[in-house]
């Protein structure tokens, strides 16, 4: 097991992230649900990871600062991730009015970055609906669960590489 996370760790995070994306499109394009703002953001994070670990695995250079980059995107994700599930268990009246129901590319014309994605953050009703459950989890769930594996994934092979001259 050791040896699979280390030399295949790159390909196990890019498999699970094109499965994770697969799910995105069959959830947008075949049952038909529409992600709101805080849903783009963890679709847009899964398919960095997605790009990042292919083109580190791809490509041999650099691979420290993919490896930033993927945990950035990761974490970023589980944030987004995060703010919905607590979104999701507010009592309706302490939801604000929010900036989920203006188009994500809208807000971000409108807006600076930074400012735009805070309000994206806000979060509104349209954020905290649970429109799809699996196995008891909702989207975010499924999502969360995703972005700490991964990066639990990320430290164990780092832990494994960085101190292999040890004896187990």
């Amino acid at each position: 097991m050791k040896e699979i996370i280390k030399h295949y760790g790159d390909s196990l995070i890019t498999f699970c992230a094109a499965i994770v994306m697969g799910g995105q499109y069959y959830l947008e394009n075949i049952v038909g649900l529409e992600p709101c703002n805080l849903c783009l953001l963890q679709k847009y994070s899964v398919q960095a990871v997605f790009v990042i670990f292919l083109i580190k695995m791809v490509s041999p250079k650099f691979k420290i600062i993919f490896d930033i980059l993927g945990v950035f995107a990761l974490c970023f994700g589980g944030s987004a991730s995060i703010r919905q599930i607590y979104l999701q268990n507010l009592p309706a009246d302490q939801l604000s009015g929010g900036y989920c129901d203006i188009p994500f590319e809208f807000l971000f014309n409108m807006y600076p970055f930074f400012e735009a994605l805070g309000k994206v953050f806000q979060g509104s009703s349209k954020c905290a609906e649970e429109s799809w459950v699996f196995l008891g989890l909702n989207i975010p769930e499924w999502a969360l669960i995703f972005f700490t594996s991964m990066i639990t994934l990320l430290l164990i092979r780092y832990f494994l590489i960085n101190f292999k001259g040890q004896k187990n």
